[in-house]
């Protein structure tokens, strides 16, 4: 008897960008790391610079940058790392609304 897999679900930039901005609406200030890690886009940096893009099909979205200081060589130095958050979601057009046809 044959086994069938499980047909996987489109995983396109847009619903990447809605996966990163729900764990950065729960963890704020995260690096691109810990988003990576959490999220599996791929590309995080592709993803996190497309965010922004309103002109992009699913984007728009407002983020903060920072930067957090990470021990690193067995912690004898330290480095800055780039942080992310989320401030805004991308608002949905309601085409049509209040036209009167």
């Amino acid at each position: 008897m044959k086994e069938t897999q499980p047909v996987p679900l489109p995983d396109d930039r847009a619903t990447q960008a809605a996966r990163v901005a729900d764990y950065l609406e729960a963890y704020p200030y995260s690096t691109q790391k810990e988003i990576d890690t959490a999220c599996d886009t791929g590309c995080i940096s592709k993803v996190l610079s497309d965010m922004p893009r309103a002109e992009l099909p699913g984007m728009g979205y407002l983020l903060a940058y920072g930067w957090r200081e990470q021990l690193c060589a067995s912690g004898s130095r330290k480095r800055k790392v780039r942080t992310y958050a989320l401030l805004t979601r991308p608002q949905s057009r309601q085409q049509d609304l209040f036209d009167r046809t």
